[in-house]
């Protein structure tokens, strides 16, 4: 009954001074699937969003490439429209561009990893071939122009990329896990990782033990007994290893900018002088009945001047709106980044005291060449609360910054680990040791 309420309802384990476990389930019971109203009302703008994207992608095609080619033909013919020669133009080639509408999403973009100015490793999407492999290094022009509006597609993560990690880590580390771990695969603070602990207890079939200097060892030795497979294991890679893609406002060069910037300037003007000379539209009007098209005062007024307007208008603001949002998630994800540096840092040093300096010098070394003296240390600050750690003076006067419960926890592992390795029943079922963490400084 306790493990179906854990896997049902959200649960932390907590330790006693007796060295008990404790399940606390909060004040109210909050079921683990269950989506608070912002939640549902962020599905429900990112549905919206989508088939607007769509749909907007379908009118970019026709009103940004189509009107500037009409709107070009109709200046040529303006400028020439003394002369008699009347030459056929082909514009079949502009259907193949409604291809890129949908052939150029996310799921037809192969995934390679780049790194972004501040010296992060990410993921990003490239764009692949129509024919053949590889991948293509320039864009093209008509998914420039939707990146131009909506921003470049960002690589989507599995949601139970963290449950197959675990299990993969599982299957690697003798079955034993530490909320220390959790937060290294995951990057979670000790109370997120308390309550994972305790979903993963009764999704993997684990138990929950606690060692003899107050550590809680997650044992999931009769997951592996039974080469359980509910959740296949994924790859492991730490969270400081994880580093986010950068939010982009379009991710085009500057020149292919300007070109797109020109294409619907160039449509917008022409349809305001369109709608503003009515000279010009009685000229047009004549234009197209000598080429044998009867065409209304009312139909171009409409089809070459309001519709175009509209959606030049449209076309600008989209980008606009979406600058200083796209600015501020840039921002947070610089910093969640520079958090993931210091992070690695901080788990290296395995509880040992270290400054300000240690630190700088550390993460400096690594490639954070931008990193300020203060954003390393407001980063080191926030992180004590979050992982059980506490500063010291040295004798010089200098701060240190100590994570006792990374090392105590790391040892705590090691031992268990070390004692299902002497066990030769245990070793026999669990196979040999392929990948290991390394034995923590005591």
């Amino acid at each position: 009954a306790l493990e179906t309420l854990m896997n049902r309802y959200v649960c932390r384990l907590q330790v006693a001074e007796s060295g008990e476990v404790l399940f606390d389930f909060g004040s109210a019971l909050r079921r683990r699937d269950s989506k608070t109203l912002r939640e549902h009302l962020r599905t429900a703008a990112e549905l919206l969003w989508k088939v607007f994207t769509v749909g907007f992608k379908i009118w970019i095609t026709v009103m940004l490439v189509l009107y500037f080619v009409i709107f070009v033909i109709l200046l040529l013919v303006l400028m020439f429209a003394g002369k008699d020669e009347k030459k056929g133009i082909k514009l079949g080639w502009l259907g193949d561009l409604f291809a890129d509408i949908f052939f150029l999403s996310s799921r037809n973009m192969m995934i390679v990893h780049a790194m972004d100015g501040a010296g992060y490793r990410h993921r990003a999407f490239r764009q692949e071939k129509r024919s053949g492999g590889g991948a293509e290094t320039k864009k093209r022009l008509v998914q420039s122009v939707y990146d131009f509006v909506f921003g470049p597609p960002r690589p989507n993560y599995d949601p139970f990329s963290n449950e197959k990690e675990v299990a993969a880590w599982l299957r690697t580390q003798d079955g034993v896990l530490t909320m220390t771990e959790l937060v290294a695969l995951a990057g979670w603070t000790y109370d997120q990782a308390s309550e994972r602990m305790a979903d993963y207890l009764t999704r993997f079939r684990g138990e929950a033990t606690i060692t003899d200097d107050g550590v809680l060892i997650g044992d999931f030795h009769r997951m592996l007994a039974r080469g359980d497979s509910d959740i296949a294991g994924g790859t492991v890679e730490l969270f400081w290893e994880e580093y986010e893609a950068p939010y982009e406002v379009t991710g085009n060069s500057t020149g292919r900018n300007a070109a797109i910037i020109g294409m619907n300037a160039f449509n917008l003007l022409f349809a305001a002088v369109i709608l503003g000379s009515p000279a010009l539209r009685d000229t047009v009007e004549f234009l197209l009945f000598d080429y044998g098209y009867d065409v209304s005062m009312g139909a171009l007024f409409s089809v070459l001047g309001i519709v175009p307007l509209a959606f030049s208008l449209l076309f600008f603001a989209v980008p606009l709106l979406r600058l200083l949002p796209t600015r501020r998630l840039e921002a947070e994800r610089r910093k969640r980044n520079a958090r993931r540096r210091v992070l690695r840092h901080v788990f290296d040093r395995k509880g040992r005291p270290a400054s300000l300096h240690e630190y700088l010098v550390a993460v400096r070394q690594e490639g954070g060449k931008g990193m300020r003296d203060e954003q390393v240390r407001g980063i080191l600050e926030e992180l004590l609360p979050r992982y059980g750690g506490r500063t010291d003076l040295a004798e010089d006067g200098t701060v240190l910054y100590i994570f006792d419960r990374i090392n105590r926890e790391e040892v705590a592992a090691a031992r268990e680990r070390a004692t299902k390795r002497l066990d030769p029943g245990t070793a026999n079922a669990l196979g040999e040791v392929i990948f290991d963490t390394g034995t923590p400084s005591v």
